[in-house]
């Protein structure tokens, strides 16, 4: 498949969802209740948290002209951002118990996390979150990857039949241990997992949709990506409004385990926000700092990521949980947007660096 130069309204649109990781994370863990729903800063920070799956779009989108995009590629990247996931897990929930002294008592009174219960911490390290998603749907992705490629309409109908699905088999278990962890990931209905694969990698696919699309046409991406994107978010807005409306409860309810018309309506809500994203991109200076700083992030989504949440559950190991007025979570904010930036550049200069120079004198010797 022919490969193409990366797409600046996608980069674009990553790196703003790779920034706005911090506030909603650092309000789940820091925020009272009552800077959550009655301030300013927590009705914004709700609405980034509604934001988080263009990233699963995105990933969709930008997947489909990777430099991997060949089923050993993408089943070796599968692998290792499932185990990334684990070793994300064990960073931000075991390190902190085993070596920080633990986490504060209000946390360990909702979450039963600490020493004494190792059953709980290994609830933790195996909770699935974005890496396990992102990583199962990429392996997924890669075994019919070929198949795909060929027959991109297939991605729409799978899409739907997910979204149709999800509430269907939200849940269900078979009362097999190993087992049942596998289905928590595809389609679990609790906390063990936060973003299962129903309904969760219908984004995924309509992104590699779109990607498909505009490998078809590389020149024209306004035509081939950014307007079929509208044209479709704007059906399924319309779509999933009117099946919310009919029945809330049953097609929204749980943001993290949607039903079929809270997945349509959320899935259209952030292709039409893709397209805005897009257009002021275009209207953006072409080295403004703006672009600058979101294709920065999203050159370095995965360690932004990695990095954002093993500092926010090390800084709770020394503060309290759910206990910060407005002020003070800005001020945490900050504190936790300095340090990833910060470690960001030290791993980029120093380190990815280093591995860059070793990798062309071996291509050099070899």
């Amino acid at each position: 498949m022919k490969k193409n130069k990366r797409v600046r309204g996608v980069d674009f649109v990553r790196g703003f969802s790779v920034l706005m990781m911090i506030p909603v994370h650092v309000m789940m863990l820091f925020a009272t209740v009552d800077t959550w729903k009655n301030t300013i800063t927590g009705n914004f920070v709700q609405l980034l948290e509604r934001g988080s799956p263009i990233f699963l779009i995105v990933m969709g989108v930008s997947f489909a002209f990777s430099k991997n995009s060949n089923k050993n590629g993408i089943l070796k990247k599968a692998l290792m951002i499932i185990g990334l996931g684990y070793i994300l897990n064990f960073l931000r929930f075991i390190v902190p118990i085993l070596f920080l002294g633990g986490f504060p008592e209000s946390f360990v009174k909702v979450t039963g996390l600490e020493i004494s219960n190792p059953l709980k911490m290994l609830n933790y390290f195996l909770i699935g979150d974005m890496f396990q998603l992102v990583g199962i749907s990429l392996f997924l992705i890669g075994l019919s990857f070929n198949f795909l490629v060929k027959n991109k309409y297939v991605l729409i109908f799978i899409t739907l039949v997910i979204m149709w699905l999800s509430k269907i088999v939200s849940g269900i278990q078979l009362g097999i241990p190993g087992v049942d962890y596998i289905l928590t990931l595809i389609w679990g209905n609790n906390f063990d997992v936060y973003f299962p694969l129903f309904p969760w990698l219908s984004f995924v696919l309509i992104g590699l949709f779109l990607g498909l699309s505009y490998q078809e046409n590389p020149e024209n991406a306004d035509k081939s990506l950014f307007k079929p994107m509208l044209y479709i978010g704007v059906v399924l807005l319309i779509i999933g409004k009117l099946l919310c409306d009919y029945n809330y409860e049953y097609h929204f309810g749980d943001y993290y385990h949607l039903g079929p018309g809270g997945t349509m309506g959320l899935m259209g809500v952030m292709l039409v926000l893709f397209w805005i994203y897009y257009r002021i991109e275009k209207l953006l200076p072409k080295n403004n700092y703006v672009s600058k700083l979101f294709f920065y992030c999203s050159k370095n989504v995965t360690p932004f990521y990695i990095l954002q949440w093993i500092l926010i559950y090390w800084l709770l190991a020394f503060t309290n949980f759910s206990a910060y007025g407005e002020i003070s979570v800005l001020g945490i904010m900050l504190v936790i947007n300095i340090g990833t930036f910060g470690l960001l550049h030290i791993l980029n200069r120093y380190v990815f660096s280093k591995k860059t120079i070793k990798r062309k004198l071996t291509r050099t010797t070899a």
